[in-house]
C-alpha cells in the first residue's frame, strides 16, 4: 500500500511538472513572440531615421514634380530609389506606402511588411504546437515508463505475496502428516495397545507418507515444467482406463458420478496427465466439502473433453485469470480453512499446454465449479 501511495505522488509530481514545463514554454513563445515583434518596431524607427538621412544627403534622388512629406518632415527622394532602399537596406522587413494628399504633395508612410508579420504569426504557432506535441510524447513515454515500473513493482509484490503464502501453507501441510505420523508410532510402541490397532496406526502412518511424497513429488514437478526441464515421456494411454483408476481410488472422500465414455485413447505423458486429473478431483472435493462431484470424459470434433464439476463455494469470476499462477490462491493463508499449496492448478494449467491442450474454468450450475479440459 506504501508503495502504491509513493507511485501515486510520483505521478501527481510529474504531471504537475509536466504542466508547468508546457506553460512556461508556451509563455516563452508568447514573449517570444513579443520581442521579435519590438525588434520589427524598432528597426521601423531605425528605418525612418535612416530615410531622412539619406534624403537629407540627396542619396535618394528627386522628384521635381511633387513634394514629400514624411512625419511632418518635408523631404527630396525619388519614389523609386525610395522603395529600392528600403527594400534592399532592411531585407524587405519594411514597405515604403505612398499617399497623394493634393495635386503635389504626397505622404510617405513606412510600414512593417505585412508578409513578415505572417511569418513570424506563423513561426509563433509551429513553435507553440512543436513544444505542445514534444511535451505530450515526452509524457506519453513517461506515463509508459511509470506504469511499466509499477507493474513490474505490483508483480514482484504480488509474487513475493504468494511465495509467503506458500510457505506457510507449505508449513502447516508438511507439519500435519508429520506429526500424525510420529504420534502414530510412538503410540504403536506402547506395548499396551493390541496388535490390531498397532497395525492400524502403522498403516494410517504409510497412508500419511503417500501424501508427504505427494507434496514434494508436486513441488518437484511445478519447478521442473517452470524450467522446461520435466521430460515428457509421451506414450497412447487409455483415457478412460487412467479415469476409472482414479475415480476408484478418490471416491473414498465422497460420491463421484458422471459419464465415462469408453475406449478413448490420447497421446501424453501417463504420470503427468494422472496427476492433473488427481488434482482436479482432489481441489473438487477440497472446495465442496466432501460434496458429490461429477467426473466426465467424451469426445467432441476429435477433442478429448474431461469435465470435474463440484458444488462447493465457486470461484468469483474475477479470480479466473489468476488461480492457475503458481502460489496463488484466493484467500489469505492465515485465514484459509482448507489445504494446499497454490501449486495444483498451475500444473494442470502448465501440463495441459504443453500437451496441446486447453483448460478452461467456469461456473457449474446452479452452485459450484467447472473445469474443462480439452485434448487432441
Amino acid at each position: 500500500m506504501k508503495v502504491k501511495i509513493l507511485i501515486v505522488f510520483v505521478i501527481v509530481y510529474i504531471l504537475a511538472a509536466f504542466a508547468w514545463l508546457t506553460f512556461s514554454l508556451l509563455n516563452y513563445a508568447n514573449t517570444d513572440y513579443a520581442l521579435k515583434n519590438d525588434v520589427l518596431m524598432a528597426g521601423l524607427n531605425a528605418c525612418t531615421l535612416q530615410v531622412m538621412q539619406n534624403a537629407k544627403n540627396g542619396q535618394l534622388g528627386n522628384d521635381t514634380v511633387h513634394e514629400y512629406y514624411l512625419k511632418q518632415l518635408k523631404i527630396e527622394v525619388d519614389t523609386v530609389r525610395l522603395k529600392s532602399f528600403v527594400r534592399d537596406r532592411f531585407n524587405d522587413n519594411y514597405l515604403a506606402l505612398i499617399t497623394q494628399i493634393s495635386l503635389k504633395e504626397k505622404t510617405i508612410e513606412l510600414k512593417i511588411n505585412p508578409s513578415k508579420l505572417q511569418e513570424l504569426e506563423l513561426e509563433r504557432f509551429q513553435q507553440r504546437n512543436i513544444w505542445i506535441y514534444q511535451s505530450i510524447l515526452l509524457l506519453v513515454l513517461v506515463a509508459g515508463g511509470i506504469y511499466g515500473v509499477f507493474y513490474t513493482i505490483d508483480n514482484i509484490y504480488q509474487l513475493n505475496k504468494r511465495q509467503n503464502n506458500f510457505l506457510l501453507s507449505v508449513t502447516h501441510e508438511f507439519k500435519t502428516p508429520i506429526a500424525a505420523i510420529r504420534l502414530m508410532l510412538q503410540t504403536s510402541k506402547n506395548p499396551k495397545v493390541k496388535e490390531e490397532k498397532k497395525a492400524e496406526l502403522i498403516e494410517n502412518s504409510i497412508e500419511n507418507t503417500f501424501r508427504l511424497e505427494e507434496l514434494a513429488e508436486n513441488m518437484l514437478v511445478s519447478m521442473q515444467i517452470e524450467n522446461d526441464k520435466y521430460q515428457y515421456s509421451l506414450s497412447e494411454i487409455d483415457l478412460t482406463e487412467m479415469i476409472n483408476q482414479i475415480v476408484a481410488s478418490q471416491c473414498i472422500k465422497g460420491d463421484i458420478s458422471g459419464d465415462i465414455t469408453a475406449g478413448v485413447r490420447v497421446q501424453g505423458d501417463n504420470f503427468i496427465l494422472r496427476m492433473v486429473i488427481n488434482n482436479l478431483i482432489e481441489n473438487a472435493f477440497k472446495y465442496s466439502n466432501n460434496q458429490s462431484i461429477e467426473v466426465n470424459l467424451y469426445t467432441l470434433n476429435d477433442k478429448k473433453i474431461i469435465e470435474v464439476k463440484d458444488q462447493g463455494i465457486g470461484i468469483p469470476k474475477e479470480e479466473y485469470k489468476n488461480i492457475f499462477k503458481k502460489f496463488y490462491r484466493i484467500q489469505e493463508e492465515e485465514t484459509r480453512t482448507t489445504k494446499g499449496t497454490g501449486l495444483g492448478l498451475f500444473i494442470v494449467k502448465e501440463a495441459i499446454e504443453r500437451h496441446n491442450g486447453s483448460v478452461w474454468v467456469g461456473a457449474n450450475h446452479p452452485q459450484g465449479t467447472s473445469f474443462k479440459i480439452t485434448l487432441s
